[in-house]
C-alpha cells in the first residue's frame, strides 16, 4: 500500500472524520474509523476545524516599514504626492528590504496564506532591483507558498516612462503586467491601456491594473478594459484591483457592468478599504464576477498604519462592513479568500488550515490562532509547526499547543 497521511478527528465543515492524503492531494474524507497501514503517518487533530488555505489576491512586499521604529506619515493632497512621499519614506528602509519582505511572508504563512499575488514596484529610479529580490524570494518560498509577481509601475506606466523596464521585467520572469490609473496618473486612458495589453500580448502574460480613479471615470476605464480584453482575446486573463469607483455610482450601472465583466471573465480584487468607497461585492458576485480578497498592506507603510498580514481578518472586516451576522453569509466570505469550498474533495490539493473553532462562521468571528497551515499535505507554518516541511514533519508535531487560544475552553473533549 502506498504511504498515506491520515489526519484523524478533524472537523470538516461540521463532520468529524479522517482526512486521507496521498501525494499531496486529498484521497478521501472518511467519517468512519480508518485503520492505518504500517507505512502511514497518523496525526490526531482532536476536533480542530479544517479551513481551506487562503489566497491573498493583492499584496506589496516591498513597501513595509520596520516594526521596531515609528516612521511618521504626513497628509497629502493627491495620489501623486503620495507616490513621492512613499519614495522618500522608503529610502530609509532600503537596506532592510529583504529582511522586511521575509518577515511579511512568514507572517502571511502563519496566518494561513499559501498563495499570493505580489505587486512589485518598477520605475526608472529603482530599476529592476525590487523584482530581482522578489524573484529570489519566490524561489526560496516555493515549497511553502505559491507566489505570482506583477510588474507594477507604481509611478505610472506612461508618466514615469517605465515601459522598457516593464518589458525587461517580463523577460526576467514577472508573471503579470501591472498598471495604475490610466486616467488619473497616466493622463491617457487609451494609450495606457493599449501599452499594457500590447506588453501582455508580446509576452503572453496576464494583466492586473490598480484602479483608484473615482466614480464614472473608474467605470469608463473598466469599460475600455473590457473592450481591449475582447479585442486582444484575453478573456479570463485580466484583473482590476481596488476599483473604488464601483462603490460610488448607481447600483444599476454596477450590475450592468458586472454582467459584462463576468462575460469577459474579468476578476476583481478588493482589500475592503476603510478610508474610501469599495465595490459592492455581493452585487458583483451575484452578477457572476470572480471576487478575491486582499490585504494590500501588511503593516505600517506609507499608505496606512492599519495594514495586517491576516487575510482572515480582512474577511471579517468585509462581513462587518456588510453587517453579516447570520451563519450563511458569514460562511460565504471564505469563497473570496480561498480557491475552494469549505470541504476538500477527493483530488483537491491538500492546502488547508487547522484552527480551534466550532465552524467557519465562528472562525471568522473569533480569528483563532492558526495551529497548522499545510500546503500539498505538508505543514509549512502555524503555532504547532516545528520548522520542517517534509514527509517526516508530521511525526514531530504535537497534538496540542502550549499556548492555548482565547476560545479553547469551548472545545471540551476534542482537545
Amino acid at each position: 500500500m502506498e504511504k498515506r497521511l491520515l489526519i484523524q478527528q478533524v472537523n470538516m465543515n461540521g463532520r468529524i472524520g479522517t482526512l486521507i492524503i496521498e501525494k499531496g492531494r486529498v484521497a478521501k474524507f472518511d467519517s468512519s474509523e480508518v485503520a492505518p497501514g504500517l507505512e502511514d503517518s497518523v496525526w490526531n487533530a482532536r476536533g480542530m476545524l479544517l479551513l481551506p488555505a487562503f489566497r491573498d489576491a493583492h499584496v506589496h512586499l516591498d513597501k513595509a516599514f520596520p516594526p521596531d521604529r515609528w516612521i511618521s506619515r504626513t497628509p497629502v493632497s493627491s495620489i501623486l504626492d503620495q507616490f513621492q512621499l512613499e519614495k522618500e519614506l522608503l529610502a530609509s528602509c532600503k537596506n532592510r528590504r529583504k529582511e522586511l519582505a521575509v518577515r511579511t511572508l512568514e507572517a502571511m504563512l502563519a496566518a494561513g496564506t499559501v498563495e499570493a499575488r505580489v505587486h512589485v514596484d518598477i520605475d526608472p529610479d529603482i530599476g529592476l532591483s525590487h523584482l530581482e529580490l522578489m524573484l529570489q524570494l519566490k524561489e526560496d518560498f516555493a515549497s511553502r507558498m505559491a507566489i505570482e509577481l506583477v510588474a507594477f509601475p507604481q509611478q505610472g506606466l506612461l508618466r514615469s516612462q517605465s515601459t522598457p523596464y516593464i518589458r525587461e521585467a517580463l523577460r526576467m520572469g514577472a508573471d503579470l503586467v501591472g498598471g495604475v490609473d490610466p486616467a488619473g496618473v497616466d493622463r491617457h486612458v487609451e494609450l495606457s491601456l493599449h501599452t499594457m495589453f500590447e506588453l501582455a500580448a508580446e509576452f503572453d502574460k496576464r494583466i492586473d491594473l490598480h484602479l483608484h480613479d473615482p466614480g464614472h471615470l473608474g467605470v469608463y476605464t473598466i469599460e475600455k478594459m473590457l473592450e481591449y480584453s475582447a479585442e486582444a482575446g484575453m478573456k479570463g486573463k485580466v484583473t482590476v484591483s481596488h476599483a473604488y469607483g464601483l462603490g460610488e455610482v448607481d447600483t444599476g450601472l454596477v450590475a450592468e457592468l458586472g454582467s459584462r465583466m463576468a462575460g469577459e471573465e474579468m476578476d476583481l480584487a478588493t482589500s475592503v478599504p476603510i478610508d474610501t468607497a469599495m465595490p459592492p461585492v455581493p452585487l458583483l458576485a451575484k452578477q457572476g464576477v470572480k471576487v478575491s480578497l486582499a490585504t494590500d498592506h501588511t503593516g505600517l507603510d506609507a499608505w496606512t498604519p492599519y495594514g495586517h498580514p491576516d487575510i482572515l481578518r480582512r474577511g471579517r472586516l468585509l462581513a462587518e462592513k456588510q453587517v453579516w451576522n447570520d451563519d450563511l453569509r458569514m460562511a460565504s466570505v471564505f469563497q473570496w479568500m480561498s480557491n475552494g469550498s469549505l470541504e476538500l474533495k477527493a483530488g483537491d490539493t491538500a492546502d488547508f488550515v487547522l484552527v480551534h473553532a466550532l465552524n467557519a462562521p465562528h472562525a471568522l468571528a473569533a480569528l483563532p490562532r492558526r495551529q497548522l497551515v499545510c500546503k500539498a499535505g505538508l505543514p509549512v507554518a502555524g503555532a504547532l509547526w516545528q520548522g520542517k516541511s517534509n514527509d517526516n514533519a508530521w511525526n514531530n508535531i504535537p497534538e496540542r499547543s502550549e499556548s492555548p487560544d482565547e476560545y479553547d475552553s469551548l472545545f471540551g473533549d476534542y482537545r
